[in-house]
């Protein structure tokens, strides 16, 4: 079999409507760069060199994983990671079959083409894509031009022989000073040994959630959470051979453990009595709550005191957390950075091995993205400076940073980095005293799955992580929207292997719509609820999402994404409609500034209410355009809610369309949101929840009685309830919650821009998502 080899000369391979380039290493699929790890492109590579061979599995291992101890399900996790992003199941493969008892086979015909790279190489910097999220920072640093080299050819023979000579006198006295250079190293200085190769496993293996390392401080025994009893608790785990323990026996989810520098307790964040942070001997006892909240918390390094997050860290929500520092001492919290913080649209934090500041990968609202360290006490904060091919190298993998650790000798960071839609671990060379990036980043795994928890052994030798496995699938639940009754623990009604979002219901319960994303391809599907028929509606390339069903089932309004270059970020979506039976769509309004894909029809279907971007300073607002005007129905528009400070938007009629509910968020300020209510007719607004959280999604029950929505009061997102009284227009008593996912393993999408919620009188429809993964250790990343 042939082994993968990085050569000057590489193929390209075609293969059904994917183009492999091996120079380039990077899988097309119709042009569309599919987001593949490293490894997996390596095993690809093996299988198509080999195609219509059986590959054993011990031959792949050898040749994609040759220095590294690997289980053999670290392959079939790569191959069903493969089969996933190329869109086939293991039931019907199109490229890659299993053989039972020996390994696999790429059966699809493969045609090769020569591809041969030129010598020089140019440097291009990665331009970042507009963000669509506050946490993911990327790093975007102009680079000085390369200087240009002449050469001036030699006029004769006479001044090339003494070039020659000078030539060869040069090259004389540079080998007599290698030659003296050698013997002072080699004679008057001890031999450095060779670095050590690295070596990962798996320490975990069972079939939930295992995650959240943390190491003890001798490097003999590993901490995490795992939900092998039923719920979360704390487990610590000998790193060579012997059996876990557990240490938390809540009843309800306790996780995010770190260990004392001295080696004698944990620190963890548990949901118990409302949630705090909590202390526990290391092998079980007296735990001991030392704040009632904030999540993921970090002794210092001399173990004194332990900062934390305020708020849960979730992905895509404008929430700007606060930090706070805990002793063992029975004070409260204090706060800290306050003034400095209030500077950034989103940040993670660190202690700094000093213990006397605290280092910030954030992104600056003047700055831009940057790493900080701030000291506690007194002094500025100092940004790190990056040398150019730290820059460059940040930039050609497209890569920006989530959570990070420093090296307990303050000359390297380990980060948690995603690169082309694959979060993996990376590190980068730190000088100690100016904190200058000089070296870097170095890519340090490259599995199928996500890389993340990243946990560094107290002498910054080992790393140890989580690889998780995440899955969104619609989940439907009996419910009483009449009172906010959920019934029992409800089902998926999507398929596995196939990520579900924006979920409607028709008015009756009796279809659901949703969108997928199936190897690159955008699909709109309508699933009959009675007996689970499913039509694909919709497939092709273009971006869709928030589809809305028309009152009476017949059509559905949705938004289309225009990708062109040339289109701003302002101008990026337009509305169509489409009839439920198929057809051609009808577009309804032109790629104005419609930032707002959220929507609703009027009850007679001639109006469509909906959410634009409008005035300077630009900001969203609530408007009803008619259908019959299509395809400029914005220009029809008719205002319905603005505020000069605030923006609007999730808006939704109640069933008589009387009443109209819609958040509103104040601008520059992150992390909270409101609900309203407001008559159809134009009036004041009736305030439904404080304003103290991020509710979100509000939905009308078929009586119009019940508004529910989402909201994150109580950590996780839920759905909460709120009574209305229609005849008076008020809200009645205190909103109440309606489900509990209280745990990592299973929760309701925390991207509040897939985020959603439907419902019929006796049915909840929620994007559920599901994650698993095991602790793996990589040693030898630092010597």
């Amino acid at each position: 079999m042939e082994a993968v080899k990085r050569k000057k000369s590489e193929a390209t391979y075609e293969f059904g409507p994917y183009v492999m380039d091996v120079a380039k290493t990077v899988l097309l699929r119709d042009g569309e760069v599919v987001p593949i790890g490293l490894k997996a492109f390596e095993l690809l590579l093996v299988l198509i060199r080999n195609h219509g061979q059986v590959v054993k599995k011990d031959e792949l291992l050898n040749q994609v994983w040759p220095d590294t101890v690997v289980e053999e399900n670290n392959l079939a996790r790569t191959i069903s990671a493969l089969r996933k992003a190329m869109g086939e199941t293991l039931d019907a493969p199109l490229y890659i079959a299993t053989i039972p008892g020996r390994g696999y086979r790429f059966v699809a015909d493969v045609k090769e083409v020569a591809n041969v790279t030129e010598s020089s190489f140019t440097f291009r910097p990665a331009t970042p894509s507009p963000e669509s999220s506050n946490e993911h920072l990327r790093v975007g640093t102009e680079l000085p031009a390369a200087p240009t080299i002449y050469s001036k050819p030699d006029e004769n023979l006479i001044s090339q022989l003494r070039y020659y000579k000078g030539a060869l006198v040069i090259a004389l006295a540079l080998l007599i000073t290698g030659a003296v250079a050698w013997v002072l190293t080699t004679q008057l200085h001890p031999k450095t040994p060779s670095q050590l190769p690295r070596k990962l496993r798996q320490l975990s293996f069972d079939p939930g959630l295992e995650s959240e390392p943390t190491w003890s401080p001798d490097g003999r025994l590993i901490a995490y959470s795992s939900d092998r009893s039923g719920n979360f608790d704390i487990w610590v785990q000998p790193v060579n051979e012997g059996n876990p323990i557990r240490v938390t026996t809540s009843a309800s989810h306790d996780w995010q453990a770190d260990w004392a520098p001295e080696g004698n307790r944990l620190v963890f964040r548990s949901e118990r009595d409302g949630g705090g942070v909590y202390v526990v001997p290391v092998l079980g006892g007296n735990e001991h709550k030392v704040a009632s909240f904030g999540y993921r918390p970090r002794w210092s390094p001399d173990g004194t005191q332990i900062l934390f997050y305020s708020s849960i860290l979730r992905t895509n929500t404008a929430e700007i957390p606060k930090l706070y520092i805990v002793g063992l001492d029975g004070k409260p919290p204090r706060e800290v950075l306050s003034d400095f913080l209030t500077e950034f649209k989103s940040f993670r934090a660190a202690w700094h091995p000093d213990g006397q500041q605290i280092s910030l990968w954030g992104n600056h609202l003047k700055q831009g993205n940057g790493f900080w360290t701030v000291p506690l006490v007194a002094g500025k904060p100092v940004k790190s400076e990056f040398a150019i091919s730290v820059a460059q190298q940040l930039n050609e993998a497209g890569l920006y940073f989530v959570g990070f650790q420093w090296a307990p000798d303050a000359e390297a960071l380990y980060f948690e980095g995603v690169s082309a839609n694959v979060k993996s671990l990376w590190k980068v060379m730190v000088e100690p005293n100016s904190l200058r990036w000089f070296a870097g980043p170095e890519r340090l795994t490259a599995g199928a799955g996500l890389d993340t928890d990243l946990a560094l052994s107290r002498n910054g030798r080992n790393v140890a992580f989580t690889s998780r496995i995440e899955q969104t699938r619609i989940w439907s639940f009996p419910f009483n929207a009449a009172n906010g009754k959920v019934g029992n623990a409800g089902q998926a009604i999507t398929s596995a292997g196939m990520d579900a979002y924006f979920p409607d219901l028709t008015a009756d319960g009796r279809k659901l719509v949703f969108v997928t994303n199936r190897a690159g391809k955008r699909e709109v599907r309508i699933k009959s609820i009675a007996d689970g028929q499913e039509t694909i509606l919709i497939t092709d390339d273009l971006s869709r999402s928030s589809p809305r069903w028309s009152r009476d089932g017949r059509r559905l309004a949705f938004s289309r994404e225009n990708t062109a270059r040339s289109v701003s970020a302002q101008n990026r979506w337009d509305m169509a409609t489409l009839s439920a039976a198929g057809g051609d769509e009808q577009a309804l309004t032109t790629a104005r500034p419609l930032v707002e894909p959220t929507w609703d029809w009027s009850k007679d279907g001639a109006w469509i209410l909906a959410g634009f971007m409008r005035g300077n300073p630009v900001r969203r607002l609530i408007g009803m355009i008619p259908v019959s005007t299509a395809p400029k129905a914005e220009a029809q528009m008719r205002v319905i809610a603005s505020h000069p400070d605030e923006n609007l938007y999730q808006a939704r009629f109640s069933q008589d369309d009387r009443w109209i509910s819609f958040c509103t968020a104040k601008m520059n300020e992150a992390g909270i949101s409101t609900v309203y209510v407001m008559s159809a007719a134009g009036g004041d607004w009736i305030r439904i929840t404080d304003g103290k959280f991020f509710d979100d999604k509000p939905r009308w029950s078929p009586d119009g009685r019940m508004l529910y929505f989402m909201s994150n009061r109580a950590g996780f997102f839920n759905v909460w309830g709120m009574r209305f009284d229609p005849v008076a227009g008020q809200a009645v008593g205190e909103p109440f919650r309606v489900t509990s996912f209280d745990g990592p393993g299973q929760m309701i999408l925390e991207d509040v821009r897939t985020m959603e919620l439907a419902l019929s009188a006796d049915r909840l429809i929620l994007p559920m998502m599901e994650v698993s993964g095991n602790i793996w250790v990589l040693e030898n990343v630092g010597q």
